[in-house]
């Protein structure tokens, strides 16, 4: 089974007035192609710059990091930036949606970064966003949607790149019961498909949707 993340003891740290704050420590992590790992700890844990690192929107301080072979911790930030466009695909609690553009216009948007026209980005983008239901909420704006609608809309916006990971900070943080528990069948439909899912999480009940757990705690990570 091919390793899609291989991360080895990786620090990072952040100074804080005079103090040095220890944020991951010593962090070791391998995700197979087509795992469904859920990260779960509280506030404060080191789950957000863990998945910092894990995106490629921070750099370790030590340590080496492996994403779909690629080596992090080499890559200048012009390839950090080709690398979260085409390895990473981002699914954000409060969605990041562009509340000037329609709901195609939202998908489409990682397709267009990387030199698609309009016209191949639509194209390329109607099988995703047929398989979450989105085709009649094409022309609306996020405003005239419902929270679990704007959730599918960030999904189809992750998906449509074909990445190699997708990236799922909180999920259900921003929903009501019944849309959380949509969202969550529709992670177990992508996983089921072949899709490689690493989910962050303070909520046990929706870890528990991972096919496997790690706790992070302080910034040290420990398996289930």
């Amino acid at each position: 089974m091919k390793k899609i993340i291989e991360i080895k003891d990786i620090n990072k740290y952040y100074s804080v007035g005079a103090e040095k704050l220890h944020a991951l420590k010593d962090v070791n992590l391998e995700v197979d192609e087509g795992e469904f790992l859920a990260i779960l700890g509280p506030s404060g844990s080191g789950k957000s710059t863990l998945i910092n690192v894990i995106g490629c929107m921070d750099k370790s301080d030590s340590g080496s990091y492996c994403l779909d072979d690629c080596q992090i911790e080499q890559a200048s930030e012009k390839e950090l930036t080709q690398i979260r466009n085409e390895k990473i695909g981002f699914i954000f609690q409060k969605y990041h949606l562009i509340q000037t553009y329609n709901v195609m216009q939202n998908i489409i948007m990682p397709l267009l970064v990387r030199g698609m026209t309009q016209k191949e980005a639509e194209a390329a983008s109607l099988e995703t966003i047929r398989m979450l239901g989105l085709e009649e909420r094409m022309h609306h704006k996020p405003r005239e949607l419902s929270g679990g609608q704007q959730q599918r809309v960030a999904i189809a916006r992750a998906l449509v790149g074909e990445p190699a990971i997708l990236l799922v900070d909180e999920p259900t943080g921003a929903l009501d019961q019944t849309s959380g528990k949509e969202v969550l069948k529709l992670f177990h439909r992508l996983h089921e498909v072949g899709n490689t899912i690493v989910m962050i999480t303070h909520d046990l009940g929706v870890a528990q949707h991972a096919q496997r757990i790690v706790r992070i705690v302080d910034g040290e990570l420990l398996e289930e």
